[in-house]
């Protein structure tokens, strides 16, 4: 599947895709055809959520930790889209403040999956989270697999 096709397609096809994909999966991984096509929804999944945009959003329900540098909070996770997260977080946010995201997958997971971003907007309740300016590759490697993680667990209609 060619790079240009992915493009055309929306974030909750790309997500299907890769969870038929994950399907697919043998004991001892992918097929070197599925490894490539998976590479690449996954690049064009994060490319899509990193870059300001129009198009279905994918449901989710996540709870993460939202740090800034005056406070920390529970928050959840409720949509993945084109140009960001939306995450319900209690509190004053405000647009243009660097945040961290924090997902612990269980108890002894110490320090869990994290991301960067910055708060684009906020609407009552609800945080808009930029997440396109990844300073380094690290932080990328950390953005990549934070949002996979929140794709697995997005909410099926």
């Amino acid at each position: 599947m060619q790079h240009e096709q992915l493009q055309s397609m929306s974030l909750p096809e790309l997500a299907e895709r890769l969870e038929d994909l994950d399907h697919r999966r043998t004991p001892v991984g992918w097929t070197p055809e599925d490894a490539a096509i998976r590479a690449s929804i996954e690049r064009t999944i994060v490319e899509m959520v990193s870059e300001k945009g129009a198009g279905p959003s994918i449901p989710c329900d996540y709870d993460i930790r939202l740090r800034s540098k005056e406070t920390q909070i529970e928050a959840t996770v409720r949509e993945i889209r084109p140009g960001g997260l939306v995450i319900k977080a209690d509190g004053k946010w405000i647009a243009g403040t660097h945040v961290e995201m924090q997902i612990r997958q269980d108890a002894s997971d110490e320090h869990g999956l994290r991301a960067r971003g910055i708060v684009s907007s906020t609407d009552k309740n609800l945080v808009i989270v930029g997440v396109a300016e990844q300073p380094s590759e690290a932080h990328e490697r950390r953005l990549h697999r934070f949002l996979l993680e929140l794709v697995r667990h997005r909410i099926h209609n």
